[in-house]
């Protein structure tokens, strides 16, 4: 049976909605007038449908804003007493659905059942795929870990040898293989990011702290750093930090002369625009759509395709515009919905 979370103060309303659906046999009603009684008996926990009930004397909104805040993945229904366009934006910006309680019970009854059907599937769905994922990652984890530790002996015995041949040839042979292994390490790595890409779910992160965090993972060799992106925040995968972190390498590894690189938020058509750009050699008119492409560059040439994935999670698309000789221009567009200004 379905565990179901009812949050209606009307008493009267909630017992006979908790009735009927207990009365479809597949759900087990767990009914409650206060929303902070909900989370004080930890019903959160539990694998349950939330159906908060919005109105002028009670919000269900605020209460599915706390559980996002909170990090907290319940599927959550939120019953209406009128459509009011700006709630209903909210409720699916905060991945939730919306029903309008119109007319006679009756007749959104039925409607109130099927949602609770389909966001039980996706769940379903969601913790299939969770499983799955367990199993590939324990597997991945387990074979990067024993064939690193394998590539660690080689490098071992590839160092001996090097002090102890003199021959020249030999000497280049060695170099070949210290070259491949090292090659193979970054193979793992990339494997292992990749890997982690959409693990853990997307959350909002203040672009401030995103850029700070990222300046001290990257050797900045004395380039400046000019963000104005101010109180703004953008919805994202965890790896936004390492996205950005890329980029300011790809900055400085590439740019050749870059002594400085801003990084700002501006209004763009249906959302905003990221931009992240420097005063380096830029990057040619050719190759401004295959630096994205897995296996293209002169390093890794993973580097700008695990950014362009990590930002596709959210939405998210990155484009380079910049003007070649006058330095790399990096736009990503964010969804009006993935953006926010937190209160100062």
């Amino acid at each position: 049976m379905i565990p179901l979370i009812v949050i209606d103060e009307k008493t009267d309303r909630c017992t006979v909605l908790g009735r009927y659906l207990t009365g479809t046999g597949a759900y087990r009603v767990m009914a409650s007038a206060s929303s902070e009684v909900t989370f004080s008996r930890n019903l959160i926990e539990s694998p349950a449908v939330v159906i908060a009930v919005h109105e002028v004397d009670q919000n269900g909104l605020l209460f599915l804003k706390k559980l996002r805040e909170r990090e907290i993945d319940l599927p959550v229904i939120i019953l209406a007493a009128g459509y009011d366009p700006d709630v209903f934006r909210d409720a699916v910006a905060n991945r939730a659905e919306y029903l309008v309680m119109a007319g006679p019970a009756d007749t959104w009854y039925p409607v109130l059942v099927q949602l609770i059907e389909k966001v039980s599937a996706i769940r379903r769905a969601k913790d299939g795929v969770m499983f799955l994922n367990k199993k590939l990652n324990l597997v991945g984890s387990a074979t990067r870990h024993d064939v690193l530790n394998q590539l660690t002996a080689v490098s071992g015995y590839t160092e001996l040898l090097e002090m102890v041949v003199e021959d020249p040839q030999m000497k280049s042979y060695i170099e070949k293989e210290r070259f491949a292994l090292d090659k193979i390490r970054r193979q793992f790595q990339f494997a292992k990011d990749y890997q982690n890409l959409a693990t853990e779910p997307p959350c909002w992160q203040p672009l401030v702290s995103v850029i700070r965090r990222a300046g001290d993972t990257v050797t900045l060799k004395g380039v400046t750093i000019a963000e104005t992106c101010g109180n703004a925040s953008v919805y994202a995968d965890p790896l936004l930090e390492k996205a950005v972190a890329q980029l300011l390498d790809n900055a400085i590894r590439h740019g050749h002369s870059v002594s400085r690189i801003g990084i700002s938020v501006h209004d763009g058509e249906n959302g905003v625009v990221l931009i992240v750009e420097d005063n380096g050699i830029g990057i040619p008119a050719a190759d401004k759509e295959r630096i994205f492409e897995r296996g293209f560059g002169k390093h890794t040439g993973w580097g700008l395709f695990l950014v362009r994935e990590i930002l596709a999670i959210t939405g998210m698309i990155i484009a380079e515009s910049g003007e070649p000789g006058k330095g790399a221009r990096f736009e990503i567009h964010v969804p009006a919905e993935s953006y926010r200004k937190e209160c100062s």
